[in-house]
Parts: C-alpha cells; sequence; structure tokens
C-alpha cells in the first residue's frame, strides 16, 4: 500500500507537470501561426497521450488499492 501511495504521489506530479507542458504548447500554437505549428501540434499529441496513460496508471492503482483514493483526494495533486 506504501508503494502505491509513492506511485501515485509521483503520478500526480508527472500530470501536473505534462498539463503545465500541455498549457504552454497550446499557447506556443496560439502565438505562432506558422511552419513551426506542425511540430507543435505533433508535441502537442504526444503529451496528451501520455496524459492519458498516467490517468490510466492512477484509475488502475485506484482500483488495485481502493483505499488510496481517500488519500490522493487530501493531497494538492
Amino acid at each position: 500500500m506504501a508503494q502505491a501511495r509513492v506511485l501515485l504521489r509521483s503520478l500526480y506530479e508527472h500530470v501536473n507537470y505534462v498539463s503545465q507542458q500541455i498549457d504552454k504548447a497550446e499557447r506556443q500554437i496560439d502565438r505562432h501561426a506558422n511552419l513551426a505549428a506542425p511540430r507543435h501540434h505533433r508535441r502537442l499529441r504526444a503529451m496528451r497521450k501520455e496524459l492519458d496513460e498516467a490517468h490510466r496508471l492512477i484509475s488502475g492503482l485506484h482500483g488495485c488499492y481502493p483505499a488510496t483514493r481517500a488519500t490522493s483526494r487530501e493531497t494538492s495533486y
């Protein structure tokens, strides 16, 4: 259970980081409607895929360790 909580904490931190990077990429796309836009769109798709995977892992851990759900709500993640 303790390892699951540590992994969840790390996953939530990763979700926050990737979410910030997605916001940054979206702003870059808005600012640069030029040739760099396709590169930013590819990067954005990859980050969203990574974010979906992190959420899938979080859901799986909550499924295996239901007690971690209450802990997750109490954290700032």
